[in-house]
């Protein structure tokens, strides 16, 4: 029995004798309670962690053409900011990972003079905006990998012999610059947790660490973090994002549940403990439960910093909510969902369908879709609403069904579609992988979508949203046919 039925019998057994004859009364409060307590809610039977993952600059609306990746944060990215948490609180997500408040790869030897005064205060001013919207606030953190550039570079002895982009983890001194960091983001901010990332750079293959497995090793590292941050805060969240780790081998399973110990949540980046089979993944999810198991809501479109963000239309609505209702049924309660840029039409409807789906994952994703479809293209007519979703179902389809290949053998093909996100240029790379005839399949489809959304056009209230549709299928043709 839930705590809602017991508290709703107690209250009923004391009302009882007190209200026998005003039972109308008694039923008033009963109802009372029974909404204010309702017996199933999101938040026992959807995801426990439902976060949203990116860089400061993956949430711009706009193009930054910065070397990748950029960390500038201006009026134009916070306004950006402020619309994704509302988007957040909104569709019931509950915690954010913001990445590029502090640096991109390059911790200052000196830590607290990585950002100056201003700089302080903008972060400050994120975290605060997250909080009032009761959004939990996790600090994107390398382990002995990302963000140590500068501080090997000055300190050589520090480097991995094997893999000079990351720290020895033989080396006690490099203990030391972690645990640095680790206080100067705890000390001085009112983050609610970390996020750790110690795969991203590779990882040590030297000394002491020459036998082990790549997984004993991160298991080792990430539980001398989890050690040391636990005993600094206990209240913190800490969850582990496994960018750079392949999970997918049996022989792991003892060592991914040494590395979960005392950790709230993991994220396995690319949902690699699938290519070892569904069975041996729920298995694994149960085993290092109470760690909650997730991913990052793949396939998803990484943002591509300074492409115009209408240049195509990839919605991933069916295929990446799939994967999370696979995960759930699995057991599966956790997802740092990859930020998709709110200035895309397919984007945007995705990842709200996505949002919703973390706190309802056993919904239909086609009633999902049409109800975010309505809320943000205001239909006037349920035949305009129908054929609206059908634009983005045949989108989706032509796409997986034109894409050679898709994630079979590389994880990161279902992370990262546009590839590569360093890129400078106006162009999609991920379309130049289709053959010439899988080619001119996806643009014939995606033309009879242009049709269709222009023959739908008045009939939607929105037109705001509607221009950025039609823009965003032109685009594509446009970058499909490119030779």
């Amino acid at each position: 029995m839930n705590h809602q039925a017991i508290f709703i019998r107690f209250g009923a057994a004391i009302l009882k004798p007190i209200l026998l004859k005003k039972r109308y009364l008694y039923f008033i409060l009963f109802g009372i309670i029974c909404f204010t307590f309702p017996a199933t809610s999101n938040a026992q039977n959807g995801f426990e962690h439902r976060g949203y993952l990116g860089w400061m600059v993956d949430f711009s609306r706009t193009p930054i053409v910065d070397k990748w990746p950029s960390i500038r944060l201006d009026s134009g990215i916070m306004a950006d900011y402020l619309e994704t948490l509302d988007f957040l609180k909104r569709t019931g997500m509950n915690e954010i990972t913001p990445w590029g408040l502090f640096t991109d790869e390059n911790w200052n030897p000196d830590i607290a003079k990585t950002i100056d005064a201003e700089r302080k205060k903008l972060v400050v001013e994120v975290i605060k905006a997250a909080h009032q919207r009761n959004l939990k606030v996790m600090c994107g953190m390398g382990i002995y990998s990302w963000g140590f550039g500068k501080i090997i570079s000055q300190y050589p002895d520090l480097a991995c012999p094997t893999n000079p982009n990351v720290m020895d983890l033989s080396k006690p001194q490099a203990w030391e610059w972690q645990k640095k960091v680790l206080d100067y983001v705890m000390d001085n901010f009112e983050f609610d947790g970390i996020s750790m990332q110690s795969g991203d750079k590779g990882w040590c293959q030297c000394g002491d660490y020459a036998k082990v497995s790549s997984m004993e090793y991160h298991a080792l590292l990430n539980q001398k973090a989890v050690e040391y941050i636990r005993a600094k805060n206990p209240r913190y969240i800490i969850g582990i994002s496994g960018w750079g780790m392949d999970m997918s081998n049996p022989k792991d399973s003892t060592a991914i549940f040494e590395m979960t110990r005392k950790v709230d949540y993991l994220i396995d980046v690319g949902e690699t403990l699938g290519f070892a089979g569904t069975t041996y993944r729920s298995k694994l999810i149960h085993k290092i439960a109470p760690c909650a198991y997730g991913s990052t809501a793949i396939p998803n479109i990484e943002p591509i910093q300074a492409v115009k963000r209408d240049l195509y239309f990839i919605p991933t609505t069916f295929a990446t909510g799939n994967q999370l209702q696979q995960i759930y049924a699995e057991g599966g309660r956790a997802c740092e969902a990859y930020a998709r840029t709110r200035g895309n039409a397919g984007d945007k409807v995705t990842i709200e369908v996505v949002a919703k789906l973390l706190s309802n994952p056993r919904a239909d994703i086609k009633t999902l879709l049409k109800a975010v479809l309505k809320d943000i293209y205001a239909p006037k007519n349920n035949q305009a609403l129908s054929e609206l979703t059908e634009v983005f179902i045949q989108a989706e389809r032509a796409f997986f069904e034109n894409i050679p290949a898709f994630g079979k053998n590389n994880q990161y093909d279902k992370v990262i579609l546009l590839l590569p996100r360093e890129q400078s240029k106006s162009s999609i790379e991920y379309f130049k992988r289709m053959d010439s005839r899988s080619r001119v399949n996806y643009a014939a489809t995606l033309k009879k979508l242009l049709r269709q959304s222009l023959g739908i056009k008045q009939q939607v209230k929105n037109q705001v949203v509607m221009e950025l549709l039609i823009n965003s299928i032109g685009n594509s043709i446009v970058e499909v046919e490119k030779r």
